[in-house]
């Protein structure tokens, strides 16, 4: 495969073009100016300057050439006004799939979000088709699938929508950074027991699940990726502390009062903690509950059997997070 590429800079695109290179496929990374594109460089991908932003005719001649396209580029939580996300989120999605739909792609990614289901996580364990309610950045997402679908219908396009839940790595500029702050606290707070069970993947995981839409045939489908291996809340903290070389003293607090104390302060506009305008309320749901996104279909379906463990993978990210320099990075 020849894949085109949007959103390498970031972390899931940063450990897509990883694996898809070290599985010997090519990858064509769309980059902006002012992007970092060290890591790509150096693994060898070709880059090709544009923006999300660009025209129709522009995007589609640097599509060109290419046999499959991934769509990851996208505004995760950064603030900004509707029309801002709605610019890269939604109509920046169609504008690349319509660039791919007449430049000859077997097959198209879009990387969306179980952000879509809204204040209803537990849906996915039914159906995985589009609903829910929620924040710009859900609005985005929710809106930027369906134009999605409409240019494959229009089209013969073949595309494939995957829902990665929270997703951590090495190049993590959103939550690995978030939860090492929390871990530098004197006492660092487990919501309710801590044991349950908590919607978070690997990078390295959701790319083994990316690859493996793009080499299935056909589209249509959608798929969840919210459960690479089980990861306990406790598990998380612990095993990311381990690799940052801090020991972290807990502190239980009660799941009622976390849940009655995120519903307040998010009536009160308080954003989480280190994730700009991801809902406070949200955050304390999926952390107190059990995890709702089992990807039962991308398991069964696609035969996803991610390489890698939690274990090792948190100690890598804290490791990373440790060695690494804190500069400003887009969040793409």
């Amino acid at each position: 495969m020849r894949v085109f590429l949007t959103g390498g800079t970031g972390l899931l695109g940063s450990h897509l073009a990883e694996h898809l290179v070290a599985e010997g496929h090519e990858v064509r990374a769309l980059v902006r100016p002012q992007s970092d594109v060290s890591f790509l460089d150096h693994l060898g991908v070709e880059l090709v300057q544009g923006d999300v932003t660009d025209p129709v005719d522009r995007l589609r001649g640097l599509i060109v050439g290419c046999s499959h396209v991934v769509h990851g580029a996208a505004l995760v939580y950064s603030g900004g006004d509707w029309e801002t996300i709605a610019e890269v989120n939604v109509r920046g999605a169609a504008r690349v799939l319509s660039a791919a739909s007449t430049a000859d792609v077997v097959k198209a990614v879009h990387i969306s979000s179980v952000a879509v289901y809204g204040n209803d996580p537990q849906q996915p364990n039914h159906d995985e088709s589009l609903h829910g309610v929620g924040d710009d950045y859900a609005r985005s997402k929710r809106e930027a699938e369906r134009e999605v679908r409409r240019i494959e219908r229009e089209t013969s396009l073949a595309v494939t929508v995957v829902r990665p839940s929270a997703v951590y790595g090495e190049r993590d500029r959103l939550m690995a950074p978030a939860v090492a702050r929390i871990l530098r606290l004197p006492v660092v707070p487990l919501f309710g027991h801590g044991d349950n069970t908590i919607p978070v993947v690997y990078a390295g995981n959701v790319a083994v699940a990316v690859r493996l839409t793009l080499e299935s045939p056909g589209g249509g489908d959608t798929y969840d990726l919210g459960m690479d291996h089980a990861l306990t809340q406790r598990a998380l903290l612990e095993r990311q502390a381990r690799g940052m070389g801090v020991r972290p003293r807990f502190i239980r607090l009660p799941g009622g009062l976390v849940g009655r104390g995120a519903r307040f302060l998010a009536r009160l506009g308080v954003d989480t903690p280190g994730a700009q305008h991801l809902p406070l309320d949200r955050v304390a749901r999926l952390a107190l509950g059990e995890n709702p996104y089992v990807s039962r279909r991308a398991h069964d379906d696609l035969g996803w059997d991610p390489p890698h463990r939690h274990e090792d993978a948190l100690e890598r990210t804290g490791r990373w997070l440790v060695g690494r320099h804190d500069e400003p990075l887009e969040n793409t």
